[in-house]
C-alpha cells in the first residue's frame, strides 16, 4: 500500500498534464493554429507509409526534400507506424503529449523523499517550455527529453541500462552529440572508462550524421545545406542577442536560477553557442521546439543543486519555486484558448469546419497552398512561396478573418470556386 501512495501523486499529475497537453494541441490544430512543421511531418509519415521513403514535398525551398538532408532522427520510422494505424495529425499530437509528460512518472524513482513524489512532478507539470514545444507543432526529437531523464536515472543508480538510453538518445538528433561530449568531459575523473566510451561513440555518431546530411543534401538539394545558412553571418546574428534574456528567464526563473549551481549545466554551452550565432530568431527564444535539449538538463541541475540542503531550507525553496511556476503558468501559460506567443498569426477564432473542409479537399490531387499543414495527408503538397512557380494542379488559399489583402496566387492559376467566402480554389491553366 505504501508503494502505491509513493507513486500516486505523480501519476495523478501525469494524467492531468497528459490530458491538458493533448487537448490544447488538438484544439489549436483544429482551430487553424498549427505551424507548418506539423504538416511537414505528416507528409513525411504519409510518404514512409505509402512508399517507405523518408521524403516530404514540403521541402525547405518548396521542392521534394529528404528528411535526412535536414536532420538525422531515426525515430521517424517507428513513429510512422502510429500514423499507419491512426492516420491523423491528432494521433501525432497525443503521442507527443505522452512523450513530453512521461518524465513526471519517473521522478519518484529518483529518490524516496516526498519531494520526488510530488514537488518535482508539480514543477515539471507547470514548466512553460514543454507547452510551447507541444501546442504549436510536432517534432520527433522531443523523445530526447524522457530518454535523457531515463539515462540519468540509471547513471545515478550505476545500472548498465544507462548505455541503452545513451544510445537511444543519440538517435533523436545530431546536435545531442555535443551534449554527450561535454558530459563525458565533466565525468572524466569519476567515471574515466564510461566517459571515454561516451565521448568516442558520440564523436563517431556525429561524423556519421554529418556524412548522411551531406549525402542526402547532394542527392536532393543544390542550395546551401539545410540550416547552414543560419550561420552564414555570425556578426549579424549578434544583433539579436537581446532575445537571450527571455530564453534564460523562462528556462530558469521557475528554478530560481539554482540550476546554475550544478556542473551539469555546462552541457548546455554548445546549445548556447550555436543559438547565439544563429541568425534565426527561433534559435534564440524559449517559445519553440529548439529549447527541447535544455529541458531535462535544466531540470536535473535544479534537483542536483538541492540534494545536499537540509529539509527546512528545501521546503522554503520548493515553496517559492512552485509559487513562481504557478504565476508564470497562470499569466503566460495556455489556460486561455487564445494562448500564443505569436498572436498575429496563430491566435485565430475560426470554426472547426474549416479544418475539416481542408483535410478532405481535393483528395489525391497535387496542391500548393498557404496552409499546407492542413492538406498534408497526400504525396504532393507544397507551401506557396512568393515569386515561386508551381506545377501543382490546384492552389488552395485560406483567407484569415479580417484579412482583406489581395490573394497572392501563383502565375498560371485561375479561380475555380470558393467555400464560405474564405477558402479559394484555383486551378492550373492548361498550356496548349
Amino acid at each position: 500500500m505504501n508503494r502505491i501512495w509513493k507513486y500516486l501523486p505523480s501519476f495523478i499529475l501525469w494524467v492531468l498534464a497528459f490530458y491538458y497537453l493533448s487537448e490544447r494541441a488538438v484544439y489549436r490544430y483544429q482551430h487553424m493554429g498549427a505551424g507548418v512543421d506539423i504538416g511537414l511531418f505528416e507528409n513525411l509519415f504519409f510518404w514512409i507509409v505509402q512508399d517507405g521513403k523518408a521524403i516530404t514535398s514540403l521541402g525547405l525551398d518548396g521542392t521534394l526534400h529528404h528528411y535526412f538532408a535536414d536532420h538525422i532522427n531515426w525515430y521517424i520510422y517507428p513513429i510512422s507506424t502510429i500514423y499507419y494505424f491512426f492516420p491523423f495529425v491528432e494521433s501525432l499530437l497525443i503521442f507527443q503529449a505522452f512523450v513530453i509528460s512521461f518524465p513526471i512518472l519517473l521522478f519518484p524513482f529518483f529518490g524516496n523523499q516526498k519531494s520526488f513524489q510530488w514537488v518535482y512532478s508539480t514543477l515539471y507539470a507547470l514548466f512553460l517550455p514543454i507547452y510551447w514545444i507541444q501546442i504549436f507543432d510536432f517534432h520527433p526529437e522531443v523523445l530526447w527529453i524522457p530518454l535523457f531523464f531515463l539515462f540519468y536515472l540509471f547513471w545515478e543508480k550505476k545500472s548498465k541500462l544507462w548505455i541503452l538510453f545513451f544510445i537511444l538518445s543519440l538517435l533523436t538528433k545530431e546536435e545531442t552529440c555535443f551534449v554527450w561530449i561535454v558530459f563525458s568531459f565533466l565525468q572524466r575523473k569519476e567515471y574515466p572508462k564510461e566517459s571515454i566510451f561516451i565521448a568516442i561513440v558520440s564523436s563517431l555518431y556525429f561524423i556519421v550524421s554529418i556524412g548522411l546530411l551531406v549525402y542526402f543534401h547532394n542527392q536532393f538539394q543544390t542550395n546551401t545545406p539545410a540550416h547552414l545558412e543560419r550561420y552564414s553571418d555570425p556578426l549579424s546574428a549578434l544583433n539579436k542577442v537581446h532575445l537571450f534574456p527571455f530564453l534564460i528567464l523562462y528556462l530558469n526563473l521557475p528554478f530560481l536560477f539554482l540550476s546554475f549551481r550544478s556542473p551539469l549545466m555546462i552541457c548546455l554551452v554548445p546549445y548556447l553557442l550555436y543559438s547565439i550565432f544563429s541568425q534565426y530568431e527561433v534559435n534564440k527564444t524559449p517559445f519553440t521546439h529548439h529549447s527541447f535539449i535544455t529541458i531535462p538538463i535544466v531540470f536535473l541541475s535544479y534537483v542536483k543543486s538541492l540534494e545536499n540542503l537540509n529539509w527546512n531550507r528545501k521546503k522554503y525553496i520548493f515553496g517559492v519555486s512552485i509559487l513562481v511556476s504557478m504565476i508564470l503558468f497562470i499569466f503566460y501559460g495556455p489556460i486561455s484558448k487564445s494562448y500564443s506567443y505569436r498572436k498575429e498569426y496563430l491566435n485565430r477564432e475560426v470554426s472547426v469546419n474549416d479544418y475539416q473542409i481542408l483535410r478532405n479537399l481535393l483528395p489525391n490531387e497535387t496542391i500548393v497552398s498557404n496552409v499546407p499543414q492542413y492538406l498534408s495527408n497526400r504525396k504532393e503538397i507544397q507551401l506557396h512561396l512568393p515569386n515561386n512557380s508551381s506545377s501543382a494542379h490546384y492552389y488552395v488559399f485560406y483567407q484569415w478573418k479580417n484579412d482583406f489583402n489581395p490573394i497572392d496566387h501563383p502565375i498560371g492559376y485561375i479561380l475555380q470556386s470558393s467555400i464560405e467566402n474564405h477558402i479559394f480554389i484555383f486551378k492550373r491553366q492548361k498550356i496548349d
